[in-house]
């Protein structure tokens, strides 16, 4: 088998570019498109009972998930394809991945309706199926392909790399929006012209991967023959994935508070304008990237687990600040404020966005290694699964938080805002206590003995 070189490393993470593009939108501005985030918008009242819908909206689509998950991740891991066993599903479903996403913003009905909800519960379906279908194949052809625990560190900082770029750029919208807008575009196109834009380019990044990559050129895969329920209850007999997929959901359900609300804290908490949520995200972004090296460096001194509390904590003391945004404004201003959070945030997202998804990689490689099969896709199936359920629930309970503290107009008001701070502070606190349960010695001297064998 060849090893893969850093050029193909680079190609083969442009599906997380894409992943970046297209779920960004569905994290970030679903509920801002369909709650407005203040009175003045000219955005069309789409549902009834806006908040209550979007619950259950997103309830729904985690059960799908639930289903789904499992059910291709076994496909993926038992297909024998003469392309391999995670390229031909990465082929037929990143252009129904981008264009799912987009058409959750196109609802039929102009005015407040039934249809337009039953519009949005079965495109945001039909877009977590082609998510499934494409990141989970994905995620374990990224575990395979790369089986040195050192080097994964590399490939999962590319990973972020461009997740947060592409993220950040997801985040221009804002600014898209004014200018747009300054131009004469009505408020609603302002947003759908930067969604198709960024959908568009979403579903050729995801196509990348798929056309460049030889699967064959460097994963042999090992025979595989279990049902559904048998892959499931051999991934979770190993008590440190369900620490650390569990400490996993609770932290990404913290952090998806703030992808999800970070529009909210800047203009409404911190009263600044919608440019602000951009120039937030440029200097998390920039420090972020710049702290990328230290990452990398700290991953190999002091351990993965180290780095993913002290990340977690960081988290804990942000959403503390945010949740006393008053105290703090008055102290130091809303615009300095607002600087510190893109610096504070930096380095945590750089950390979390690599350290966890290389856990997975080792978790992966682990039980080939002591079970003679490769199951990869279903453990990245209950990683993204996980992902997926955090973000539901962080939609669920963030409109919800937001319905109960709206207005007379259906916009949403400071208290509901400051509640999902404290909610997901409770939430990233909680994540700390489980990974301090989690212990990865046995991992990385058997998969070191391993491939040392595999050398000799």
């Amino acid at each position: 088998m060849k090893k893969i070189s850093n050029g193909k490393i680079f190609a083969l993470c442009m599906g997380d570019f894409s992943r970046g593009l297209i779920g960004g939108i569905i994290t970030t501005y679903l509920l801002t498109f369909f709650i407005p985030t203040n009175s003045n918008t000219t955005l069309p009242q789409f549902f009834l009972n806006a908040a209550l819908i979007m619950a259950l909206i997103r309830g729904m689509g985690t059960v799908v998930d639930a289903i789904t998950d499992p059910w291709v991740a076994n496909l993926s891991d038992n297909c024998k394809s003469k392309l391999g066993r995670r390229i031909p599903f990465m082929r037929y479903a990143a252009i129904p991945y981008g264009l799912f996403c987009l058409l959750v913003f196109f609802p039929p009905v102009q005015g407040a309706s039934l249809v337009n909800a039953v519009w949005v519960g079965l495109m945001l379906i039909l877009y977590y199926l082609a998510s499934t279908f494409y990141n989970i194949p994905y995620s374990a052809l990224q575990a395979e392909i790369v089986a040195e625990p050192e080097k994964r560190v590399f490939l999962y900082t590319i990973v972020s790399l461009f997740y947060v770029v592409s993220s950040a750029l997801v985040f221009c919208t804002s600014m898209a929006k004014g200018m747009l807008m300054s131009s004469g575009v009505p408020e609603i196109w302002a947003l759908r012209i930067p969604f198709i834009v960024f959908c568009a380019i979403g579903a050729i990044t995801a196509l990348i991967p798929a056309l460049v990559i030889k699967e064959q050129d460097y994963v042999s895969p090992k025979p595989y023959h279990q049902s559904v329920g048998q892959a499931l209850k051999a991934t979770f007999s190993y008590p440190n994935f369900t620490v650390i997929t569990i400490g996993y959901l609770v932290m990404w359900i913290a952090f998806t508070f703030f992808n999800t609300a970070e529009v909210y804290y800047i203009t409404n908490l911190l009263a600044l304008d919608d440019a602000w949520v951009t120039y937030v995200t440029v200097i998390s972004i920039g420090v972020g990237v710049a702290t990328y090296p230290l990452v990398n460096i700290l991953a190999k001194k002091v351990g993965k687990k180290p780095m993913l509390l002290a990340a977690c904590i960081t988290y804990v003391v942000l959403y503390c600040a945010i949740y006393n945004y008053r105290f703090v404004v008055a102290a130091i201003g809303g615009k300095v404020f607002a600087i510190l959070i893109g610096l504070i945030i930096a380095m945590p997202i750089a950390i979390t966005n690599i350290i966890p998804s290389s856990i997975f990689a080792d978790l992966a490689q682990y039980d080939s290694i002591v079970s003679g099969e490769n199951r990869a896709g279903m453990f990245f199936a209950a990683r993204n699964f996980a992902n997926k359920l955090c973000q539901s629930v962080v939609v669920i309970v963030c409109a919800l938080l937001l319905g109960k503290g709206a207005d007379g107009t259906g916009a949403a008001t400071s208290r509901g805002v400051q509640l999902t701070a404290l909610v997901a502070m409770v939430f990233v606190a909680a994540s700390v206590v489980i990974y301090c349960f989690y212990n990865d010695k046995e991992i990385m001297r058997t998969i070191a003995e391993h491939n040392q064998k595999q050398r000799e």
